[in-house]
């Protein structure tokens, strides 16, 4: 049985139903454990009463620490803090032997079974996902897909990270922190069976997507000659909101058309079904439409010169600039 956690509100009720169904399309063998960032969240997962799917609601918890947290802190970085806290909540509260951690706006492409037996074979008590990517700024791993086992070093590990994002969880680069993300690169450092994942299919994203020759048909991509089976993509910074009966995508990246045939179109036809079955809103057509013209082009330009030393350089002294002072983080509000 496989374990998840995730958390998401009303306003990103679609993204999580979606994540959720996406699992369910390869297995039948797991649970995702769901906090509803509101009480609608939760009504809405309700009444719709996924059979693989357990929900409570952030109202019905009470902890000091949290409400602290949320008094000083934007939406987004709160709910930042929240996915470590969860974690923990769920791991102790249905005494599981062990949770996966989801960031909501996923879609899975294979099973997540890939990804566990990886993390078996290496005897893994905690399962991290990289970037896969030279520029590591915000960390070189992404907090997508969190693997704790329910053992002395997964707990100790998960109340680590659980404790430190409480004290200190902001969208900004701090010494050597940045929102609930870079904590994970210490992971290696204070605790014993940390597992890197291998799989370059596991977080396809905006971030690492050009590196990648993709076979759609094989559900594959190739990296150096080296096949790997495609999980997830991650959806970040693709807004989604519907229109008249549109389903409209706003992106800040450059996307190619191998990406959205192959990635944007197969997560519009699951959110079509998400908004029609489950949420009872009509959808006729879709777009996709950059956020902005000109640093679309930008971006499309950066793709091809992104991974040259003067590229990663330039790009990392800009980013760190940037992100000194606290950034509005992505929301769809």
């Amino acid at each position: 049985m496989m374990n998840f956690c995730t958390l998401f509100d009303s306003n990103y009720a679609s993204k999580g139903i979606a994540l959720y169904l996406s699992i369910e399309q390869h297995t039948d063998d797991f649970v995702l454990y769901v906090m509803g960032m509101d009480r609608k969240c939760q009504e809405i997962l309700n009444a719709i009463g996924f059979k693989h799917m357990i929900v409570e609601c952030i109202d019905d918890v009470d902890s000091p620490e949290l409400a602290e947290a949320k008094d000083n802190r934007s939406r987004a970085e709160f709910c930042w803090t929240c996915g470590s806290f969860f974690t923990d909540y769920f791991l102790n509260k249905y005494n599981l032997p062990d949770i996966t951690y989801l960031d909501s706006d996923l879609m899975f492409f294979n099973s997540p079974k890939l990804l566990f037996d990886e993390l078996e074979k290496a005897k893994a008590s905690i399962g991290l996902s990289p970037h896969f990517i030279e520029n590591t700024i915000f960390g070189k791993y992404c907090v997508q897909f969190v693997y704790f086992k329910n053992d002395d070093n997964g707990k100790e590990c998960l109340r680590w990270w659980r404790d430190e994002c409480l004290k200190w969880c902001y969208s900004k680069l701090e010494d050597g922190k940045y929102g609930d993300q870079k904590y994970l690169d210490y992971f290696h450092k204070r605790f014993n069976g940390v597992v890197d994942i291998e799989n370059r299919g596991a977080g396809i994203a905006n971030w690492n997507m050009e590196q990648y020759a993709y076979n759609f048909e094989k559900n594959t991509l190739n990296y150096y000659e080296k096949e790997w089976p495609i999980v997830f993509f991650h959806y970040n910074g693709l807004n989604v909101n519907v229109k008249d009966g549109c389903l409209n995508f706003v992106h800040s990246k450059f996307f190619t058309k191998d990406i959205v045939e192959g990635f944007i179109r197969p997560y519009a036809n699951l959110l079509t079904e998400v908004y029609q079955k489950y949420l009872g809103i009509t959808i006729k057509s879709y777009s996709y439409q950059s956020q902005n013209n000109w640093k679309n082009l930008l971006n499309a330009f950066w793709v091809y010169i992104r991974n040259l030393s003067f590229a990663i350089k330039l790009e990392k002294v800009y980013m760190s600039k940037k992100y000194s002072q606290r950034k509005s983080p992505y929301s769809e509000r």
